[in-house]
């Protein structure tokens, strides 16, 4: 059975987000030092193990299998306390995969509940067979996420390799170094900001986009 979300509450607002940055550059300490904080309700789609241990202070619960997954993050949404569930399969993961945790995720949101569900997303370009239109579950929660309290965090490396659904449908971006001044480029016709700005940028260093105002940053251990 497949669940459903539930409580549709047009009044929330949109906190999807794309941090997008070549290997290496930081994106994943982006996710764990810019979006969470240690109360905060998470369900990590992690293929590579990369969030194996702690994050924002707390342990994370990791589930080979989507079964085991599927039960504790429905329990963990019964609660009002802050979790950081993973999916981390032990195999080499598929489309397929990254599409029933996303049914998974979009059948525990609930537009009442006193806490959204962060949802952060890893390699999502090698994950989605498409650049245009977002499509399965994950495509759902860019659309209609935010009316159930869903709070997608995506991560891919170059943003001309993933759907326009997902640029498009995000209030933030948190655009890091890039490998070539073609993926700036590419960038700035999508945000605004200038290619300049996003060709001198450092591992670590970020822009972070908010609607259309943009700040820039450096993540500190």
């Amino acid at each position: 059975m497949k669940l459903q979300p539930i409580n549709q509450n047009n009044a929330l607002s949109n906190h999807h987000v794309y941090v997008v940055g070549m290997s290496g550059c930081g994106k994943t300490s982006a996710a764990k030092k810019l979006f969470i904080k240690p109360t905060d309700q998470v369900a990590i789609f992690d293929p590579l193990g990369d969030y194996e241990g702690e994050l924002a202070g707390r342990k994370v619960r990791s589930y080979a299998t989507l079964k085991a997954f599927a039960a504790a993050l429905i329990a963990g949404r019964k609660t009002n306390q802050g979790f950081k569930i993973a999916y981390y399969p032990k195999h080499e993961t598929t489309e397929e995969d990254f599409d029933k945790f996303c049914m998974v995720v979009w059948g525990v949101g609930n537009g009442k509940h006193k806490k959204p569900l962060k949802v952060i997303c890893e390699e999502v370009a090698e994950h989605t067979s498409t650049a245009g239109k977002a499509t399965g579950y994950h495509g759902k929660i860019l659309r209609l996420g935010r009316k159930f309290g869903l709070h997608s965090i995506n991560m891919f490396q170059r943003g001309q390799e993933v759907s326009k659904t997902i640029i498009d449908n995000c209030q933030f971006a948190c655009v890091m170094m890039q490998k070539a001044d073609d993926s700036a480029r590419y960038l700035q016709q999508k945000t605004g900001i200038p290619a300049s700005v996003i060709i001198d940028l450092e591992k670590l260093e970020y822009v972070l986009q908010d609607g259309k105002e943009w700040k820039s940053g450096i993540i500190k251990w």
